[in-house]
């Protein structure tokens, strides 16, 4: 194996990785923004509505 053949494989490791997860983040991103607006609208502070996404 050459260091051009190690270095690509490790690119597409990383960058399949990448793909993978981002959906996963995105959401968790998008329904968490949603929560905190929620609450800051309504000013409920529940710690349990901060722990229904992350279930």
């Amino acid at each position: 194996m050459t260091i051009e053949t190690v270095t690509e494989i490790g690119r597409q490791a990383i960058e399949t990785t990448m793909l993978v997860s981002a959906p996963i983040l995105g959401l968790s991103l998008i329904v968490g923004l949603i929560v905190s607006t929620f609450q800051a609208m309504t000013q409920i502070n529940e710690a349990t509505l901060t722990f229904v996404p992350k279930v």
